[in-house]
């Protein structure tokens, strides 16, 4: 399948454009990079287009553990080699096809036959900000998320209207999509109907940054 998103989606290129409020919270908590008993933290980005906040987890990181990339394969292998080439070598590749049902969600499940237990510490979700893919991905990601770890939520009021895959722009969005679901904020779906009726999440950041306490 040719790829049909926008060739920009965010303005920048590699390590110049990411998400301050994500990452001044990491910084200001300094209890998020203690190492752990098993002595490694693993950080999942899932969506990462040309690494602007990949590049800074991973200066976050530093030798402290492994960051776990989710997004399309060319994405994926662009940033992991850039990331390589400033000498971040704990990061691993999950990249996806251009398929019309392809997603993270693939490799996010193949994961948890791999690990039989949490393993995240934090979960940063900048994906396809849609209830088809992000609800299955909130789903997976938090039976990956240990207790005591981080959820992270980008672009709460984000709607395909309006963006840069509004179908005034991007004719395959109006084929994908009723007009209700252009029109609806889906993140704040995710968040609103599955994170905050869980009852086991506890809100640090308004509509963004959520510890799961169980």
């Amino acid at each position: 399948m040719e790829k049909w998103y926008p060739k920009k989606i965010l303005a920048g290129e590699f390590a110049e454009k990411y998400n301050k409020t994500t990452i001044d919270f990491i910084e200001k908590h300094s209890g998020l990079m203690n190492v752990p008993d098993k002595g490694v933290l693993r950080f999942a980005e899932i969506g990462i287009w040309k690494g602007g906040t990949s590049f800074q987890l991973a200066r976050l990181l530093g030798k402290k553990g492994e960051l776990f990339l989710f997004d399309y394969e060319d994405n994926v292998d662009y940033v992991a080699e850039n990331l390589k080439k400033e000498g971040y070598k704990k990061v691993r590749r999950f990249g996806s096809t251009q398929r019309f049902l392809d997603s993270y969600n693939w490799p996010l499940g193949k994961l948890m036959d791999q690990f039989s237990y949490p393993i995240f510490d934090y979960v940063y979700l900048d994906g396809a900000h849609t209830w088809a893919v992000d609800a299955l991905t909130f789903f997976l990601a938090d039976r990956l998320l240990k207790p005591g770890g981080y959820f992270d939520f980008d672009d709460y009021g984000w709607r395909l209207r309006g963006s840069s895959l509004d179908p005034e722009k991007i004719s395959a969005t109006a084929d994908m999509y009723t007009d209700e679901q252009i029109e609806a904020r889906q993140v704040e779906m995710i968040v609103e109907r599955l994170v905050r009726r869980s009852g086991r999440y506890t809100e640090l950041v308004k509509n963004k940054i959520f510890r799961k306490e169980a």
